[in-house]
C-alpha cells in the first residue's frame, strides 16, 4: 500500500531497491548506538531492518564487519541474498559460513570479507578457539532472536561481544520474544538489551503499509461414532487414573487431566531422584522446590512414605500420556492418524513395553479394534474435512485465490489431506504437501534442494495449496498467500504469530482456525490468545523490564594489516594452530571454573556453611586465582599426560567431520546431558547431516561412546576434544 515511491537511499544501499517506510525509518532512528530487540509480526520486513542498520553500521565504521547470525541454513542463505540485492558492497565482500567449510577456510573468509552471515554455533566454535576475534565487528544481527536461551550459542556470541568490541551493537529480531515477562526478561539479559522497540498492525506509522488479516474461529461437531469411540477409549484413561488417585498422586477432584499432569509425575521423579543422589550441584533447595511440577505434597515424599514402585509409577504415567494422546487425535485430527498409534502401541507392546502392554491386553481395545474390522472408515472421517473443502471453494469462487496454505501439526496429516484434496478438486487445483527434512522408517522427508524446488513452484503459481507442516513457520521464503488455514489450533503464541503472518501482506487475509468443539482444540487456542495478549502487554510497556544500561562504548581500532594471511600459509602451519586452539579452549574452561568458584563465595550458600564452621581447603592454605589457575593448569596437565600415555597404547581414532558435529549439537543443546532424539534430529537437519548420513554418524558416535542412545533420547556421554 506504498502511497509514493520513495526508496531509502543511502550510502551503502543501491539506489531505488528499499521502498521507503515511515515505521521503518522510525525503528533504525531509535536502534542508532543502542542495544535493541525489534519485535515485529510477521511480514513488516524484520530483514529491511537489518539491512538499514547495516547501512548505518558501516557509515561509521567503514573498515569494520558485520555478522548476521541465522539459526538455519536455509535463513543463512536469505540474509545473503538480501545482502547481496540490496546493499551497495561488492559481492566477493559478502560470505556466508556453514560447518561444512572447512577452518582454515573460514579464517580467511573472515579477514576478507565485510559482510558474514552464518549459523552461530559456527562463529561459536571458531571464536572460542581464537580462529578470529569480534573486535572489529560494528554489528551483529541476532534473527530469530527468541532463540537466545539456555546453551544455544546466541548466549556465548552476545556475551563475547560485549567482552571484547569497544563500540558494540545488537540487533535482536523476532516476531514473538515470549510468552512471558520472565522469557522477555531473559532475551533481553542474554543479548544485553538497552532499548525494545514494539510494532503492531495497529500503530498509525505501520497502518498505512498493511492489509487487514481477518480471523475466523470454524466450530465443528464430532459425530456420533467419534463420540463413542473416545468414550471407550478415555473409560480405559479412568481406569488407570485410579492407580494414581489411590496412591494420591494426583488429585481426585482435578475435573480435567492433560499429558502434562503425568508427565510432571514422571519429570519430578527424575529431577528428584537426581537432587538426592546429588547430581543437580546447580540447585539451591529453593530452586529445586520451585522447578517441581507437584509441589506439595512432593511426588517423591509420597513415594518414601508409601514405598511406591518408581519403576510402576513411570510405567503408568507413560500408559495414562498415551491414551490422553491417541484421545486428542481421534477427536482433533482423523480416524487415520489414530489407527496409525494405534499400530505404533502394538509395536512396542510386541517389544514387552508393559506400558503398552497394558493397553493392548485390556477389554476397550479389544473393543475398538472389533469396531474396526467391522464398520466403514468413511463414517468416521472428521467434519474438519469438510469444513476444508466448504473454506477453499469459498476463497476460490468469492475471492478469486489460488494461493492457499494449510497448516497442519502431522505429516501424515498433510499427506492424507494431500489426497483428500486432490480427490475433491480433481485437476482443478494443483496441491502438494511441504515437510521438513528429517526421515523416519515409511516416511521420507524433503530434502532442502526439494523445499527450494516446491517454493519456487508455489511461487510461480504451478502449485495452488500447499499443505505444510511447521517447517513452513519460519527461515523459508514462502510467498504472501491470502489465505491461511490451521487444520487445528497451536497453543504457542510463537507459532500462531509467525502463520498468521504468511498472510495480509499485499491485500486483505483471511487466517481461519478449525476447531472441533469439545476437544484439545478449545484449550490450544485460548493458550496460544493468552501468551500473544500477555507477551503484547509486557512489550507495550517496556519500562517494567530491566534493560541493560551498563554498556560502556568507546571507539573500534582498527589496525592495518600488513601481511594477510592466506589458507596456504594456515595449512602449512595445521599442528601450532591446532595446538594454540586447544589451549584457548583449556584457558577458557579455567576461567569459568574460577567465575564459578567467585559467585559461589558472593553466595548465601556459601555464607550459611562458613557461617556453620564448615572450613574450606582454600582458607588453609591461602589459595589465590594465580595459584588456582595454575593448579587447575597441572592437574590438566597431569590428565592430558595420562591420555597420552594411553594413547600410545592405543589404535589412533579419527573422527569423520559429521560424527564430531553430532556430538557437539549434544553437548551444546541437552538439558542435563539429554535430549529428545526428534529435537536431535532436527538439530542434525541443519547441518545437512539427513538420512542414512544421520544414522550412520549417530551409530559411530555411540559406538566410539561419546554418545548414547535410547528409543527417543540421546544422551551427551563425553567430548571428543
Amino acid at each position: 500500500m506504498q502511497s509514493e515511491a520513495e526508496y531509502f537511499n543511502e550510502p551503502f544501499l543501491k539506489k531505488n531497491r528499499v521502498f521507503y517506510r515511515q515505521y521503518q525509518n522510525n525503528i533504525i532512528k531509535k536502534c542508532k548506538g543502542r542495544n535493541s530487540l525489534v519485535v515485529l509480526p510477521t511480514g513488516l520486513g524484520k530483514t529491511i531492518i537489518g539491512i538499514l542498520l547495516i547501512g548505518k553500521a558501516l557509515e561509521k565504521y567503514s573498515k569494520s564487519k558485520v555478522i548476521i547470525l541465522a539459526p538455519t541454513r536455509p535463513l543463512v542463505s536469505q540474509h545473503k541474498a538480501s545482502c547481496e540485492d540490496f546493499l551497495n558492497i561488492d559481492s566477493n565482500l559478502i560470505t556466508s559460513f556453514t560447518g561444512k567449510i572447512s577452518p582454515e577456510k573460514r579464517i580467511v573468509l573472515f579477514n576478507n570479507s565485510k559482510i558474514i552471515v552464518s549459523t552461530p554455533q559456527v562463529i561459536k566454535n571458531d571464536v572460542e578457539r581464537g580462529r578470529y576475534d569480534l573486535k572489529q565487528v560494528s554489528l551483529i544481527i541476532f534473527d530469530e532472536a527468541h532463540r537466545t536461551r539456555g546453551n544455544y550459542a546466541y548466549c556465548f556470541i552476545s556475551n563475547e561481544y560485549l567482552n571484547t568490541c569497544k563500540d558494540p551493537l545488537v540487533l535482536g529480531l523476532t516476531a514473538s520474544p515470549g510468552k512471558s515477562y520472565f522469557h522477555i526478561q531473559q532475551l533481553c539479559d542474554n543479548l544485553f538489551i538497552e532499548n525494545v522497540i514494539f510494532k503492531t498492525y495497529e500503530d498509525k506509522d505501520v497502518k498505512q503499509y498493511i492489509y487487514d488479516i481477518d480471523t475466523y474461529l470454524e466450530f465443528v461437531d464430532l459425530p456420533i461414532k467419534v463420540l463413542e469411540l473416545s468414550a471407550i477409549w478415555y473409560n480405559l484413561f479412568e481406569k488407570f487414573l485410579r492407580f494414581f488417585i489411590e496412591k494420591k498422586l494426583i488429585p481426585p477432584n482435578k475435573g480435567y487431566y492433560s499429558k502434562l499432569d503425568f508427565l510432571g509425575v514422571s519429570r519430578d521423579l527424575t529431577l528428584s531422584l537426581r537432587y538426592i543422589n546429588g547430581n543437580l550441584p546447580e540447585l539451591s533447595e529453593e530452586e529445586y522446590q520451585e522447578a517441581l511440577y507437584f509441589q506439595s505434597p512432593r511426588i517423591i515424599d509420597l513415594v518414601k512414605e508409601n514405598s511406591l514402585n518408581v519403576e510402576l509409577i513411570y510405567s503408568y504415567s507413560s500408559s495414562c500420556i498415551s491414551l490422553l494422546h491417541g484421545k486428542d487425535l481421534l477427536e482433533s485430527q482423523n480416524i487415520s492418524l489414530f489407527e496409525t498409534f494405534l499400530e505404533k502401541i502394538e509395536y512396542k507392546s510386541g517389544h514387552d513395553i508393559l506400558s503398552a502392554k497394558r493397553i493392548i491386553n485390556s477389554d476397550h481395545y479389544k473393543f475398538i479394534k472389533n469396531i474396526f474390522e467391522q464398520d466403514n472408515r468413511d463414517n468416521y472421517l472428521h467434519p474438519k474435512i469438510e469444513k476444508l473443502f466448504s473454506i477453499i471453494t469459498e476463497e476460490i469462487e468469492d475471492f478469486h485465490n489460488n494461493k492457499i496454505i494449510v497448516f497442519t501439526q502431522y505429516r501424515e496429516m498433510a499427506e492424507f489431506l494431500k489426497g483428500k484434496l486432490m480427490e475433491r478438486f480433481g485437476t482443478r487445483l494443483n496441491v502438494e504437501k511441504f515437510i521438513g527434512q528429517s526421515t523416519k522408517i515409511n516416511d521420507i522427508g524433503f530434502s532442502q534442494y526439494q523445499q527450494g524446488e516446491i517454493i519456487k513452484q508455489f511461487k510461480a503459481g504451478a502449485i495452488d495449496i500447499l499443505v505444510a507442516t511447521s517447517v513452513a513457520e519460519e527461515g523459508l521464503d514462502i510467498p504472501n498467500v491470502d489465505a491461511i488455514i490451521f487444520y487445528e489450533p497451536v497453543p504457542s503464541e510463537i507459532r500462531l504469530i509467525q502463520r498468521r503472518g504468511r498472510t495480509g501482506r499485499h491485500a486483505p487475509g483471511r487466517c481461519y482456525l478449525l476447531i472441533a468443539k469439545g476437544t484439545i482444540d478449545v484449550p490450544f487456542y485460548k493458550a496460544a490468545e493468552r501468551k500473544e495478549m500477555a507477551m503484547n502487554s509486557v512489550l507495550s510497556d517496556s519500562k517494567q523490564l530491566d534493560l541493560c544500561d551498563v554498556v560502556n562504548r568507546g571507539q573500534i581500532c582498527f589496525k592495518a594489516v600488513s601481511n594477510k594471511i592466506s589458507e596456504l600459509d594456515l595449512i602449512k602451519n595445521y599442528k601450532e594452530r591446532r595446538k594454540r586452539e586447544k589451549e584457548l579452549l583449556a584457558n577458557r574452561s579455567i576461567e569459568e571454573i574460577i567465575s564459578e568458584l567467585d559467585s559461589f563465595v558472593q553466595s548465601n550458600e556459601f555464607k550459611k556453611l562458613k557461617d556453620s564452621g564448615v572450613t574450606f581447603y582454600s582458607d588453609v592454605i591461602g589459595l589465590d586465582k594465580l595459584k588456582l589457575k595454575s593448579s587447575i593448569l597441572k592437574i590438566k596437565g597431569n590428565q592430558e599426560g595420562k591420555k597420552k600415555n594411553k594413547k600410545m597404547t592405543e589404535r589412533k581414532i579419527y573422527l569423520n567431520h559429521n560424527v564430531k558435529t553430532l556430538i557437539r549439537i549434544a553437548k551444546t543443546y541437552s538439558v542435563d546431558g539429554k535430549m529428545s532424539l526428534s529435537d536431535f534430529k532436527e538439530f542434525a537437519e541443519e547441518e545437512d547431516i539427513i538420512e542414512k548420513k544421520f544414522y550412520a554418524h549417530l551409530n559411530q558416535a555411540c559406538y566410539l561412546g561419546y554418545l548414547k542412545r535410547t528409543s527417543d533420547t540421546i544422551e551427551f556421554i563425553m567430548d571428543y576434544d
